[in-house]
């Protein structure tokens, strides 16, 4: 109806290696009027029992030999969410149980852990605006119960601030800045022989700001921007690593064009 709604969706495997299989989800929402516009609140939760990914139980390689009797991996999520289009403001809260979950330890080999690990993460997505002054954000805050199985940065944040005007009637401007940055967190390794991203203690990679400085502009059917990436390099530190022993890429400049060429 026009207050409640729902839908769910239900799969489960009959044959083969995928017998036994169950993944179900779902989702309810509501809307209700507030300050003269439509606020929804969207509650939603999913439990899987499925089969380990064939490659990490069996693999032969140069390099790289595995044979694993992996159980199913279980999973039971559930969480809420809160969008106010008045104000620009959308929160999402939830929180994840994972059972005989599968992961690369330091060896770069697969492993299975045979407890529980719960993560539980919060994120709002603001967005604020004063004439052609506009400021766009969103701050997540996260959390695992045993990091050395399933590491992540406490925090991470985003954040856009633009002045967005014409010029002449007819030319589009948007003028600003941007950052990425999380705290510290002992990122995951990269394996180039099996191409898969490993657990590792030695490392930490985060607390550092990823800045661009930008122009994007519109001028009738052509879209056209210039980028300074990476623009406070030198600046903020030099521990600029996305992950162990990768690099951010350093300062660059780029622009770029497009044209829509419809009738």
């Amino acid at each position: 109806g026009s207050v409640l709604k729902y839908n769910a969706t239900a799969q489960f495997g009959l044959l083969g290696a995928s017998i036994g299989d169950v993944l179900v989800d779902g989702e309810i929402s509501a809307n209700f009027k507030l300050f003269g516009d439509t606020v929804s609140i969207i509650g939603y939760g999913s439990f899987s029992n499925e089969e380990a990914p064939y490659l990490t139980k069996h693999y032969v390689s140069n390099h790289f030999i595995w044979n694993n009797d992996f159980g199913k991996v279980r999973r039971l999520k559930f969480g809420g969410k809160l969008n106010i289009p008045h104000t620009n403001t959308f929160i999402n809260i939830g929180a994840e149980n994972l059972q005989n979950y599968v992961y690369f330890n330091e060896k770069c080999m697969p492993v299975q852990h045979s407890g529980n690990v719960q993560v539980f993460s919060a994120s709002l997505d603001q967005k604020l605006n004063l004439g052609i002054l506009h400021w766009d954000n969103k701050i997540t805050y996260q959390t695992a119960s045993d990091e050395s199985v399933i590491p992540m940065p406490n925090l991470s944040v985003y954040s856009n601030l633009y002045l967005s005007f014409k010029i002449a009637k007819v030319l589009d401007v948007q003028l600003g800045v941007d950052c990425d940055y999380y705290t510290k967190y002992k990122g995951l390794g990269y394996q180039p022989a099996t191409m898969t991203f490993y657990n590792q203690n030695e490392i930490e990679v985060g607390n550092y700001p990823f800045m661009n400085a930008y122009v994007n502009m519109k001028l009738d059917k052509a879209r056209f921007y210039v980028l300074v990436s990476h623009v406070n390099q030198g600046l903020t530190g030099s521990n600029y690593f996305m992950m162990q022993h990768y690099p951010m890429n350093p300062r660059k400049f780029q622009f770029g064009v497009s044209v829509d060429f419809t009738n």
